[in-house]
């Protein structure tokens, strides 16, 4: 027989699904928005969801969620980051092979930044990361090991398609 939840695992579940009922009945809102207004929303929900549903599945106290609440909101903007300056070395480089001759000076430099953006990025996400397990008990911070990459590729399809909501013109 399962063991049942502490009563404040239960009063986090009941919050946590109550929330996750606002934000599902708020997004078709918040996609009908004006344009300018969509995208901040949208990216505010996600944030949200990310930081509830680490609360949830690692049971964080509340001290913890204060430490931690800073670290996902900088790992997000570390991740909008590298997406915005990831497309405008990529264009930089395309404009550089497009060119004939090709410039190899300049195809060498985008590539150099390229990568040099990428090692920075990472970099950074690690000291995140480390701040982030700072935070937690060994045993929360072996279930973030085992949620950690699905958690970035979840992150990073969310924040992706907050991106391609952004670029859509505003439905009428």
């Amino acid at each position: 027989m399962a063991a049942r939840p502490s009563g404040s695992a239960l009063v986090r579940r009941r919050f946590l699904l109550t929330f996750l009922l606002v934000a599902l009945m708020a997004f078709p809102v918040v996609a009908r928005a004006p344009a300018s207004m969509a995208p901040a929303r949208i990216e505010r929900i996600i944030e949200a969801l990310l930081i509830w549903r680490l609360v949830d599945e690692l049971d964080l106290s509340e001290q913890q969620i204060a430490r931690i609440f800073p670290q996902i909101k900088a790992l997000k903007e570390l991740r909008l980051e590298l997406g915005r300056r990831k497309r405008a070395l990529e264009s930089e480089l395309r404009r550089a092979l497009a060119r004939r001759p090709p410039d190899e000076e300049a195809i060498k430099a985008a590539v150099a930044q390229l990568q040099a953006l990428r090692e920075e990025t990472e970099q950074r996400r690690q000291h995140i990361l480390r701040q982030i397990h700072a935070a937690l008990t060994v045993e929360q911070q072996a279930r973030f090991a085992l949620i950690d990459e699905r958690f970035e590729a979840e992150t990073l399809r969310l924040l992706e398609e907050v991106r391609r909501l952004a670029e859509q013109p505003a439905r009428q």
